[in-house]
Order: structure tokens, then C-alpha cells, then sequence
């Protein structure tokens, strides 16, 4: 009898299985972001989503089971980068009485972080322009993140003269439009700001005339 084949790989550990399949779906999300961004969630498919992903079908449905259940996940991630960024700015603001000047970082964290990631605004966009399951998700967490911050905006309305045209509610409309639509539109963002070639500049110059259009600077 032969004896057992040393180089035979020895079964990953229960831990090892788990932070591959972490890493898996993961992966899975972020490139599934992009397939909803481009495609729309109706026209994307499982299928389009395993090969952005570089995975079988098989794969993909083992760790999400349908197409809805990925969607969900990506949204979520969309919805963290979100809070991760505006929410210590809140917590912060809770604790200063400068509400102008935290109402403003939460702005700009707002802006930043949709200028970082184009494909947020087109997927959360998508979502908003017909009632469904999804654009229902939507609201009731990234609108209930803007109803969070409208006590912060009321507060800051009380510094600051520019702000008293706007309600919480239209000051937020504002803030979408100016912020969303030219990543929705590429061709006009030229027309947003000045003519920077380098992107990070670019973004910064966009993010200020934002800033000075919605504060009436």
C-alpha cells in the first residue's frame, strides 16, 4: 500500500473558510455596485455580476441566493460609507456650539464622499425615480440619515442669515441636485467648476462651489 500523499493540502480551518467567504462577498459587492450603477438594477443580471466579480453563477448564488439579496448588501455598503463619515461629525457636533461650522463638515463629508464614489449617487438615484421595494430600503435609512442631521440644521439656521430660504427638507434637495447630478450627467460637471486637470483638485474646486453656492458665499 502507498503511503498517503504529504503535499495533500489539509482542510482550511473553520476561521480560514469563513474570512475567505467574507472576502468572497466582499468582492462580489463592490463589483456588483458597479453592474446596478451602469446597467440599472432591472437590466443587470446574476450573471453579469459573477463575471464582473470573477466568479461562477454557482458561487454567487451560494452567498447571496438572489439577485435582491445583493442589491441589499450593496446598498447597505453604500449607506455605511455614508454613516461612517457624517455620523462621528453629529456626535461631535452634540458637544460644540459652533452648529454652522459642524453643519458645514457634515455637508462637505456628505459631498466628499459621493465625489470619491460616483457609482453611489447613480445607484441610490435609480432607486428614487419609481416606488418599489428598493426605493422604499432607501428611504427609510439614507432619508432617515437626513432627518438625524435636521436638527444639527436647524441649529445652524439660527448662526447663519444664508441658510433662512431653506427648510431642512429643501436645503437637502439642493444639496442632492448640486451634488448628484453632474455624477449622473459626466458631460456637465466641466461646467461645476474650474478647469483642473487633476482629479483631486478637481474634486475639491467642485466640493468648494457647492459649499458657496448652498451658504450663499
Amino acid at each position: 500500500m502507498s503511503k498517503p500523499d504529504s503535499t495533500i493540502a489539509k482542510p482550511k480551518s473553520g476561521k480560514q473558510s469563513a474570512e475567505n467567504a467574507a472576502k468572497t462577498k466582499a468582492h462580489i459587492t463592490e463589483c456588483a455596485l458597479n453592474v446596478f450603477a451602469q446597467q440599472g438594477y432591472e437590466a443587470a443580471s446574476l450573471r453579469d455580476i459573477a463575471q464582473r466579480a470573477g466568479v461562477t453563477h454557482g458561487t454567487l448564488r451560494h452567498h447571496f441566493g438572489s439577485k435582491h439579496a445583493v442589491w441589499t448588501a450593496v446598498a447597505d455598503q453604500v449607506l455605511l460609507h455614508y454613516q461612517q463619515r457624517l455620523l462621528p461629525i453629529l456626535n461631535a457636533a452634540t458637544q460644540n456650539r459652533d452648529y454652522l461650522a459642524a453643519f458645514k463638515q457634515v455637508v462637505r463629508g456628505f459631498i466628499s464622499v459621493s465625489l470619491q464614489n460616483p457609482p453611489f449617487a447613480r445607484l441610490l438615484i435609480q432607486e428614487c425615480t419609481s416606488p418599489n421595494e428598493r426605493s422604499a430600503y432607501v428611504q427609510q435609512h439614507f432619508l432617515a440619515m437626513h432627518q438625524v442631521i435636521g436638527d444639527l440644521f436647524n441649529n445652524a439656521q439660527q448662526q447663519s442669515g444664508a441658510l433662512a430660504k431653506y427648510t431642512n427638507d429643501s436645503f437637502f434637495l439642493s444639496l442632492l441636485s448640486l451634488t448628484f447630478f453632474p455624477l449622473m450627467m459626466p458631460d456637465v460637471s466641466q461646467l461645476l467648476s474650474a478647469h483642473s486637470t487633476n482629479p483631486a483638485q478637481f474634486a475639491q474646486e467642485r466640493e468648494q462651489l457647492i459649499i458657496d453656492t448652498l451658504f450663499g458665499q
